[in-house]
């Protein structure tokens, strides 16, 4: 007999399965005369035992094989009897196998709960306008010059704007310390570093601008620098500090020219008009892209609000598990053993818990949508993808494709690919594309 109902959360399931007594009883003798041919008993040649002393002497092992056996067999059978697709190994309770008796036992699972979609078609997204200013576009080929500069020894003794100021700086004991290595207040003063500073520089803080002005060579000054709160530095961001410099020496820079003979050494364009073409091409791809993604994100939303529903633990447990996996990478990448770190995997996991719950429930939320619509990954960016690993992997599309075919990654890859296509689908079918704007200033 098999009975479903609901347990703990909408998303479980308990199954009671009953296994007759006669198919037991018909495996177990099925696997004790598959023991009987290669049994070794004393007294008997290889294989002539009877079969009676071998049911008695692996009684355990029998047991064992026959249950592996008929247990995920009832169970399948139930899943498709039930239309149920379980998204959690079973666990089992309350397991009876007496001889002579049928084998009972309680199966509970987790399932994805029936849900219906709402109206997605009423799905309104504008993606932002993308706008290329001439204003980037000059500072990307300023930074450009200003890269690929010359510094050279000359004769000045005094710093000005436009020069470069070699100067020991180091920063003074008496006030908290606040180093990019993580040192505490009332640290011991780092050693004095020699560095580079252009005097005059937007890229240089106001206060080191207006120290170093007039310095002379071997000239020593105290000054105090108090941080933006967005200074990229986080333990320097809204904090004020000082500093003893001595200036070093001093050298000139010189900035080449923006002509055509330059851009084409240093990016390989003909001319300055390429250059400006390609640089204001790749803002406006990559804002495109930007504006996609985040007209896609907000698709989501909306989609998570028109239907909610519970997702099974699970699923929410092993997309928690693809996250952690994944900032291990990052962490090897970077040549960071994660197990020098002490980690709180407890705590990491809790962080990673509601972002995992909204992926979960988009992701089935969008393969509902591509059955319903009848939407597949198109070819075209399978293959993309799968060239793009093969040049990153070193491998051959094809060997790598094959691979994927066998682990079972293609289909995770093609299953990604489609939902996709599918936020892509809802997407373009109310607003299409982002805007594109031109601003000249």
């Amino acid at each position: 007999m098999t009975e479903m109902n609901a347990a703990g959360s909408e998303c479980t399931r308990n199954l009671e399965i009953e296994i007759p007594a006669g198919e037991v009883e018909r495996e177990y003798t099925r696997i004790a005369q598959g023991f009987q041919k290669q049994a070794r008993i004393h007294g008997f040649r290889p294989g002539k035992a009877p079969l009676s002393l071998v049911r008695q002497q692996f009684a355990a092992k029998i047991r064992e094989e026959t249950l592996e056996t008929l247990v995920p067999a009832h169970l399948r059978a139930a899943f498709e009897r039930e239309n149920l697709e379980p998204v959690s190994t079973p666990a089992l309770e309350g397991l009876k196998y007496e001889p002579g008796a049928p084998v009972t036992f309680k199966a509970s699972f987790e399932v994805v709960p029936p849900f219906e979609l709402g109206d997605y078609h009423s799905i309104a997204v504008e993606p932002s306008p993308v706008v290329v200013t001439d204003v980037e576009v000059n500072d990307a080929l300023e930074s450009l010059r200003q890269r690929h500069s010359k510094r050279e020894d000359t004769d000045a003794t005094e710093a000005a704007d436009g020069l470069v100021a070699w100067t020991e700086a180091s920063r003074l004991p008496d006030t908290p310390q606040a180093p990019e290595g993580g040192a505490e207040a009332g640290a011991p003063p780092e050693p004095p570093q020699e560095l580079p500073i252009e005097v005059g520089s937007a890229e240089t803080l106001p206060e080191f601008n207006a120290a170093l002005r007039g310095m002379k060579i071997g000239e020593e000054r105290d000054l105090e620098v108090t941080y933006p709160g967005d200074y990229p530095n986080a333990d320097l961001a809204a904090k004020t500090q000082k500093y003893h410099l001595k200036l070093n020496r001093i050298q000139s820079k010189t900035v080449p020219e923006l002509t055509d003979a330059f851009v084409k050494e240093a990016t390989g364009a003909a001319t300055v008009a390429e250059l400006r073409d390609r640089i204001h091409n790749n803002f406006k791809a990559e804002r495109e892209h930007e504006a996609r993604h985040k007209a896609q994100d907000e698709v989501v939303d909306q989609l998570l609000k028109l239907t909610p529903f519970p997702v099974p633990h699970a699923l929410v447990e092993k997309q928690i598990d693809a996250k952690l996996r994944r900032n291990l990478n990052e962490l090897a990448d970077r040549g960071i053993d994660p197990r020098k770190l002490k980690l709180d995997w407890s705590q990491l996991r809790e962080k990673h818990r509601e972002t995992a719950e909204r992926e979960v429930r988009a992701a089935l939320l969008l393969d509902k949508i591509a059955e319903r619509e009848h939407l597949e990954a198109p070819e075209e960016a399978v293959t993309a993808e799968i060239e793009r690993a093969a040049t990153e992997l070193q491998q051959t599309p094809e060997a790598l494709r094959a691979r994927l075919t066998e682990d079972g990654s293609l289909d995770r890859i093609k299953n990604s690919l489609r939902q996709d296509h599918v936020l892509k689908f809802l997407l373009d079918r109310n607003h299409g594309q982002p805007n594109s704007s031109e601003v000249n200033s």
